[in-house]
């Protein structure tokens, strides 16, 4: 996990986050709100906040100049020269009930503000026009989503979910308890847009559906619902999608919905899509891949089951419906991303509504109460598969797990990391109901294999079972995410496991597979740090968010607990932080202590008493009488009262600041237990170095002895032999390496003379001489080949070899022949063996010539090779 840089800085202590009175709504249905707080969220450095029912907004760099030059220029100028200097801005919006969720859009361009019931988007103006000079509240354009389906009488939101694969970035997915989905493709030149969705799906009717010619919208306004089991079994806890929209992840990922119900069955919807969507340069030929495969293995397998067929005969329909559009190109400054992004339709071969895949059972299956948060990390590409044998420069982009991580949060603040082994792909309902199908096609088992189960409760008691633990995902890696809980947010690091698994997932050799993976499980743990305590368990506290910021020395994380805001900075990727201060050499000795948050003074200590109000209540009434607390008090009921409040009053007033007090008692202690450890710890490292030094030896001698001159002991004769030694050692070191240096000079140093470089050349020709000469390549004919080998001593020498065998046969032809002549027969033998032998001698000469010449080379060019 990252380290921790800085706890609670004091630029973060701003009015930014404090309630007003103005902020709490006045007239409203008192509506309980029992699910998470999302009241902060960022573009950039930029913060959105919420306080009660008002929107504010401000910058990070803003508040941390603030804090470092107060009252400086550039803030009396965004404050208009005011008194009073705000590092914020109110930014005003037409909501009347308390913001419980924000949510900002991909793009940056909408931000979503959601109640318990209704949710209102806004439409967000540019930085620059948020940093300008005027500090007045500023009005935002915005819209009422769903005015019909998002009201008090209809169920309460679960959460709202930017699609990752959209390509404006601007499409919206709400969910609500009761088990809706509804889609949003926003469009502020729209207006219908924000009040009807492109699709509404209704999750029990799809769980029970046996075909696509069903009906799956969701529920009209005013529509009256009978009693079903489903209300409470598939009562929504939150929901997530499956990726993030990035190219090396799974094709399948990102267009996966996952949902999380309270009673802790979990469902997916795979494809969730809009009616259009973009596709990394990933998606398409990771599909590809996998759905051709498992068409080859239906070809093969006559034993497959049908379920299974017509899962591979949709998905490849599906698949070649996308192949056979000509996708839109989008730049970077459209979809967000690097390059441009293909954009396709949905195709419309299959229906838009996909099947509700589910429930997933744990195995083995834990003892958790309610599920509180869902967060899945999508399995990485299949580089191999998708690249066939091409080489991939980019090492990490390998790195990851083959399969999902499905992690689930609980109101026992427990998180459970499951692995989702299967994977899920897409599957669409039959187009009818046939009589083959059975009840096995819709009970869809699906398991999730438990591999770790984390405790984040730091306290015992009540509080342990009335969490509300949520999820956010880290700026650092993938597999990193932190947890907040009653208690503080926790971080949790993946990385330490995935790397085993993975090569144990990806082994070719199966035998002792089993052992292993018990290793694994058994040896490998989740790291868990909590970079934000907070003493007080506290059931309201609000989602972190981690936002990186340039003036920053790393990312920040930010929650907050009754409108106090905790945070902490960590440190970047790869940073090489180790808790030492090079340049300050006082601080050499001993590490850096981890950082603390600072002290805050509790409200208990600034809050007026509310005694004096009291009394001028009852003074009000008449019921201290007409001297007030000058007179003697009368024994009545009516003082009897008055003194039972009174005492009530001050019980908790006085147990309030005893509280606040014992709290800094309790810290003023714990300062100087750390202050007293740290000078012990001092004194061990001086008596340390003392003791190898002989300085303490020397010292006691000397105040024991009462002398000057006889303070020296065996143990500081001793260090000085060993220090002498290391200087005799040292000095014989230099000397060698003189040595060999001034070596490798005298062999290497000096360049060559006009003899030596003669001599090169002469070797270099007869090296040409000898060698037969390469050709240029394949279009030169045999004859040229020959003239250019010709001139080469190898040449003449095959060429000598090639007469010889020509005269050889020549002779022996003419001494096997015989005469055709009767009377001439042995005068024409006898010339023709004198002819012969005459012959014979020249080629024998010339062939002993030219071997002497090839012997005296092939000596000379040994002699250079050794010298």
């Amino acid at each position: 996990m990252p380290k921790i840089l800085e706890r609670d800085p004091h630029w973060l202590s701003s009015k930014l986050f404090e309630a007003e009175e103005d902020t709490t709504p006045k007239h409203f249905p008192d509506v309980a709100y029992d699910g998470p707080l999302r009241k902060t969220a960022h573009r950039g450095s930029e913060l959105f906040v919420a306080v009660g029912t008002q929107l504010r907004w401000s910058d990070v760099g803003l508040l941390k100049d603030a804090e470092e030059d107060a009252g400086g220029e550039y803030v009396r100028q965004l404050v208009g020269g005011d008194e009073q200097e705000r590092t914020y801005r109110v930014l005003k919006t037409p909501v009347a009930r308390p913001i419980t969720q924000l949510s900002l859009s991909p793009s940056g361009d909408y931000l979503a503000i959601l109640t318990s019931h209704t949710a209102h988007i806004c439409i967000l103006p540019s930085p620059s026009q948020l940093h300008s000079q005027d500090n007045s509240p500023l009005r935002l354009k915005s819209f009422q989503l769903g005015p019909t389906a998002h009201v008090l009488e209809q169920a309460p939101l679960v959460c709202a979910l930017w699609h990752p694969l959209s390509p404006s970035g601007d499409c919206l997915v709400t969910v609500t308890q009761d088990a809706c989905i509804r889609l949003w493709e926003l469009d502020s030149n729209n207006r219908s847009s924000f009040s009807e969705p492109s699709l509404a799906l209704d999750l029990k009717k799809l769980a029970n559906a046996t075909s696509n010619q069903a009906d799956f919208s969701a529920s009209k306004y005013g529509t009256n619902k009978g009693f079903s089991p489903d209300d409470v079994e598939m009562a929504v806890a939150a929901a997530c999608f499956g990726g993030q929209g990035s190219a090396d992840e799974h094709g399948w990922a990102s267009m996966t919905l996952w949902l999380a119900m309270t009673e802790g069955d979990v469902y997916a919807l795979c494809p969730f899509l809009p009616s259009r969507w973009r596709a990394t340069e990933t998606t398409l030929p990771s599909l590809s891949t996998s759905v051709m495969q498992k068409v080859r293995a239906t070809t093969r397998d006559a034993d497959m089951e049908e379920a299974e067929r017509r899962k591979v005969e949709q998905q490849r329909k599906w698949l070649a419906d996308v192949d056979a559009q000509d996708p839109l190109l989008l730049p970077a400054g459209e979809e967000g991303g690097d390059g441009t992004a293909e954009v396709y339709t949905r195709p419309a071969g299959l229906s838009a509504v996909p099947k509700l895949q589910g429930p997933f059972q744990l195995a083995p299956e834990p003892d958790f109460g309610e599920i509180t948060d869902i967060y899945v990390i999508a399995r990485k590409v299949d580089s191999d598969a998708l690249y066939d044998d091409e080489d991939d420069d980019d090492e990490e982009s390998d790195e990851g797990l083959s399969v999902g991580v499905v992690c689930l949060a609980t109101s026992t603040n427990e998180v459970h990391i499951c692995l989702d082994l299967d994977g899920v792909e897409a599957e669409w309902l039959p187009t009818k109901r046939s009589r083959a199908y059975t009840f096995d096609d819709v009970e869809d088992l699906k398991e999730l294999l438990l591999f770790e189960t984390i405790d984040l409760a730091q306290q015992g008691g009540e509080d342990e079972d009335n969490g509300y633990p949520t999820f956010t995902p880290s700026p650092l890696d993938r597999y990193q995410l932190f947890a907040t809980h009653p208690t503080g947010v926790s971080g949790l690091d993946l990385r330490p496991w995935i790397g085993m698994l993975e090569d144990e997932l990806s082994g070719p050799s199966d035998s002792g597979a089993g052992f292993r993976l018990d290793v694994v499980l058994d040896s490998a743990h989740t790291v868990v740090d909590q970079p934000i305590d907070i003493d007080s368990a506290n059931s309201g506290i609000n989602t972190a968010i981690a936002l990186s910021c340039p003036s920053l020395s790393g990312p920040l994380l930010l929650t907050l607990s009754d409108n106090t805001p905790h945070s902490a900075i960590i440190s970047p990727p790869h940073a090489d932080y180790h808790g030492f201060e090079p340049d300050s050499p006082t601080q050499l000795a001993l590490p850096a202590p981890e950082p603390r948050a600072p002290y805050r003074p509790p409200p208990g200590f600034d809050s007026p008493s509310t005694l004096p109000q009291l009394i001028q209540a009852a003074h009000n009434n008449s019921l201290l009488g007409s001297a007030g607390l000058s007179a003697p008090l009368k024994i009545s009921p009516a003082t009897l009262q008055l003194m039972t409040d009174a005492h009530r009053v001050l019980s908790r007033e006085t147990h309030r600041l005893g509280s606040a007090a014992a709290d800094l008692f309790r810290r003023c202690e714990r300062m100087r237990a750390e202050l007293r450890e740290q000078v012990r710890k001092v004194a061990e490292v001086v008596a340390r170095v003392d003791a190898v030094t002989g300085e303490g030896n020397w010292n006691r001698g000397d105040r024991n002895s009462g002398r000057a001159g006889d303070g020296e002991t065996d143990e500081a004769r001793r260090i000085e032999r060993r220090v002498e030694s290391a200087r005799d050692k040292t000095a014989e070191l230099g000397e060698r390496y003189e040595r060999l240096r001034r070596k490798m000079g005298r062999l290497g140093g000096r360049e060559m003379s006009a003899k030596e470089r003669a001599f090169g050349e002469e070797v270099g020709r007869l090296e040409r001489s000898v060698k037969p000469a390469e050709t240029s390549g394949a279009d030169d004919t045999g004859e040229d080949q020959e003239e250019v080998a010709a001139g080469t001593l190898a040449g003449r020498f095959d060429a000598v070899l090639h007469l010889k065998e020509q005269l050889v046969q020549q002779a022996d032809e003419t001494v096997s022949t015989p005469s055709k002549e009767d009377g001439g027969s042995k005068a024409g033998q006898g010339v023709g063996n004198d002819y012969r032998r005459q012959k014979l001698q020249q080629v024998m000469a010339l062939l002993e010539r030219e071997t002497a010449l090839v012997e005296g080379v092939q000596e000379r060019l040994g002699r250079l090779a050794r010298g």
